[in-house]
Protein backbone atom coordinates (compact mmCIF):
# COMPACT_ATOMS: atom_id res chain seq x y z
CA UNK A 1 0.00 0.00 0.00
CA UNK A 2 2.78 2.40 0.92
CA UNK A 3 4.56 1.65 -2.35
CA UNK A 4 1.41 2.59 -4.32
CA UNK A 5 1.19 5.93 -2.54
CA UNK A 6 4.83 6.68 -3.35
CA UNK A 7 4.26 5.74 -6.99
CA UNK A 8 1.18 7.99 -7.17
CA UNK A 9 3.11 10.87 -5.62
CA UNK A 10 5.91 10.28 -8.13
CA UNK A 11 3.47 10.35 -11.03
CA UNK A 12 1.86 13.53 -9.71
CA UNK A 13 5.26 15.25 -9.44
CA UNK A 14 6.21 14.11 -12.93
CA UNK A 15 2.90 15.34 -14.37
CA UNK A 16 3.37 18.70 -12.66
CA UNK A 17 6.89 19.04 -14.04
CA UNK A 18 5.73 18.18 -17.57
CA UNK A 19 2.88 20.66 -17.36
CA UNK A 20 5.27 23.40 -16.26
CA UNK A 21 7.54 22.66 -19.23
CA UNK A 22 4.68 22.49 -21.71
CA UNK A 23 3.32 25.94 -21.01
CA UNK A 24 5.86 28.45 -22.19
CA UNK A 25 5.95 32.11 -21.30
CA UNK A 26 2.91 33.99 -22.52
CA UNK A 27 3.48 37.17 -24.52
CA UNK A 28 1.16 40.08 -23.90
CA UNK A 29 -0.26 41.11 -27.27
CA UNK A 30 -1.56 44.64 -27.78
CA UNK A 31 -4.65 45.29 -29.88
CA UNK A 32 -3.70 46.20 -33.44
CA UNK A 33 -5.36 48.00 -36.31
CA UNK A 34 -5.03 47.30 -40.04
CA UNK A 35 -1.57 48.53 -41.05
CA UNK A 36 0.01 48.07 -37.59
CA UNK A 37 3.17 45.99 -37.38
CA UNK A 38 2.58 42.56 -35.90
CA UNK A 39 5.46 40.60 -34.47
CA UNK A 40 6.19 36.91 -34.83
CA UNK A 41 6.41 36.44 -31.07
CA UNK A 42 2.73 37.46 -30.84
CA UNK A 43 1.83 34.34 -32.81
CA UNK A 44 4.04 31.71 -31.19
CA UNK A 45 2.05 29.30 -29.05
CA UNK A 46 -1.18 27.34 -29.13
CA UNK A 47 -4.41 28.73 -30.55
CA UNK A 48 -7.94 27.38 -30.81
CA UNK A 49 -10.47 28.19 -33.51
CA UNK A 50 -13.04 30.46 -31.88
CA UNK A 51 -16.16 29.29 -33.70
CA UNK A 52 -18.56 31.79 -32.11
CA UNK A 53 -16.39 34.84 -32.83
CA UNK A 54 -15.61 33.57 -36.33
CA UNK A 55 -19.33 33.23 -37.09
CA UNK A 56 -20.18 36.63 -35.58
CA UNK A 57 -17.37 38.42 -37.45
CA UNK A 58 -18.35 36.86 -40.77
CA UNK A 59 -22.00 37.71 -40.23
CA UNK A 60 -21.11 41.35 -39.45
CA UNK A 61 -19.07 41.45 -42.67
CA UNK A 62 -22.11 40.29 -44.67
CA UNK A 63 -21.21 36.62 -44.95
CA UNK A 64 -23.13 33.66 -43.63
CA UNK A 65 -22.83 33.19 -39.88
CA UNK A 66 -23.39 29.47 -40.35
CA UNK A 67 -20.02 27.87 -40.66
CA UNK A 68 -18.72 24.40 -41.06
CA UNK A 69 -15.69 25.17 -38.92
CA UNK A 70 -14.43 22.18 -37.02
CA UNK A 71 -12.80 22.88 -33.68
CA UNK A 72 -9.15 22.91 -34.63
CA UNK A 73 -6.13 23.55 -32.45
CA UNK A 74 -3.27 25.47 -34.06
CA UNK A 75 0.33 25.66 -32.87
CA UNK A 76 2.75 28.21 -34.30
CA UNK A 77 6.39 27.40 -33.55
CA UNK A 78 9.08 30.06 -33.12
CA UNK A 79 10.96 28.64 -36.12
CA UNK A 80 8.00 29.18 -38.49
CA UNK A 81 6.38 25.76 -38.21
CA UNK A 82 2.61 25.35 -38.19
CA UNK A 83 1.05 22.28 -36.56
CA UNK A 84 -2.61 21.38 -36.12
CA UNK A 85 -4.63 19.02 -33.97
CA UNK A 86 -8.27 18.03 -33.71
CA UNK A 87 -7.86 16.95 -30.09
CA UNK A 88 -5.51 19.56 -28.65
CA UNK A 89 -3.09 16.83 -27.59
CA UNK A 90 -1.61 15.14 -30.64
CA UNK A 91 -0.30 17.65 -33.19
CA UNK A 92 0.87 16.96 -36.72
CA UNK A 93 3.03 19.14 -38.95
CA UNK A 94 0.73 21.10 -41.25
CA UNK A 95 2.90 23.72 -42.88
CA UNK A 96 4.68 26.99 -42.20
CA UNK A 97 3.92 30.56 -41.23
CA UNK A 98 5.68 33.87 -41.73
CA UNK A 99 4.94 37.51 -40.98
CA UNK A 100 5.21 39.43 -44.26
CA UNK A 101 5.06 43.19 -44.05
CA UNK A 102 3.09 45.05 -41.43
CA UNK A 103 0.01 42.97 -40.77
CA UNK A 104 0.18 40.17 -43.32
CA UNK A 105 0.58 36.56 -42.27
CA UNK A 106 1.55 33.95 -44.84
CA UNK A 107 0.22 30.46 -44.08
CA UNK A 108 1.56 27.66 -46.21
CA UNK A 109 0.17 24.15 -46.06
CA UNK A 110 2.50 21.27 -46.87
CA UNK A 111 3.68 21.40 -50.50
CA UNK A 112 1.29 24.26 -51.34
CA UNK A 113 1.98 27.91 -52.00
CA UNK A 114 1.52 30.13 -48.95
CA UNK A 115 -1.71 32.16 -48.77
CA UNK A 116 -1.74 35.70 -47.38
CA UNK A 117 -4.04 36.72 -44.54
CA UNK A 118 -4.50 40.11 -42.93
CA UNK A 119 -3.73 39.59 -39.24
CA UNK A 120 -5.15 41.72 -36.47
CA UNK A 121 -5.30 41.29 -32.70
CA UNK A 122 -8.40 42.26 -30.69
CA UNK A 123 -8.74 41.52 -26.98
CA UNK A 124 -6.02 38.87 -27.26
CA UNK A 125 -7.73 37.07 -30.15
CA UNK A 126 -6.12 36.72 -33.57
CA UNK A 127 -8.36 37.74 -36.48
CA UNK A 128 -7.27 36.37 -39.85
CA UNK A 129 -8.98 37.79 -42.93
CA UNK A 130 -8.55 36.03 -46.28
CA UNK A 131 -8.56 37.62 -49.73
CA UNK A 132 -12.37 37.28 -49.91
CA UNK A 133 -12.85 39.21 -46.66
CA UNK A 134 -13.88 36.18 -44.62
CA UNK A 135 -12.66 35.77 -41.06
CA UNK A 136 -11.11 33.01 -39.02
CA UNK A 137 -10.75 33.97 -35.36
CA UNK A 138 -8.31 32.19 -33.05
CA UNK A 139 -8.11 32.41 -29.26
CA UNK A 140 -5.18 31.41 -27.04
CA UNK A 141 -5.31 27.85 -25.74
CA UNK A 142 -2.21 27.91 -23.54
Amino acid sequence: MRKRILVLIGYALLAGALAACASGPSVSVPDTQPGDQIKGEYLVGEWCTNREETAASNQQAGFSGLLNVSPVFWRFGAEGTWDISVSGFLYEAYGSWQVDGLNKLLLGKKSMEARPYQAEFKNGDLYLTDDKGQFTVLSRCD
